[in-house]
């Protein structure tokens, strides 16, 4: 898997903010936007697209650094399975999205 995708699903997948991260990922009526985490940022390109990359602080002289493209479904499977390892009390299914 992406380093980048790794890093994310274990810094930023949180009792805390699970159901609000789940919940940007799943809806299908937010097309484009972000959602700012404590280390990343998950750039919404389309209802199907998300574009997750650190989130640095001063970056406005970076010309690039590491992104990955992940797709809806992939993701929310991602985010559940780091919550069903870190043992989540409400963890949302997948097929009802």
């Amino acid at each position: 898997m992406n380093a980048v995708l790794d890093e994310f699903l274990e810094q930023e997948v949180t009792d805390a903010t699970y159901e609000d991260l789940f919940n940007f990922v799943s809806s299908r009526h937010v097309c484009r936007g972000t959602f700012e985490c404590l280390n990343h940022v998950l750039m919404k390109v389309s209802s199907s697209q998300l574009i997750i990359y650190k989130n640095f602080v001063g970056a406005e002289n970076t010309k690039a650094q590491e992104a990955v493209l992940v797709a809806r479904e992939y993701l929310l499977l991602k985010i559940n399975s780091r919550a069903y390892k870190m043992n989540f009390s409400m963890i949302k299914n997948v097929l009802d999205e």
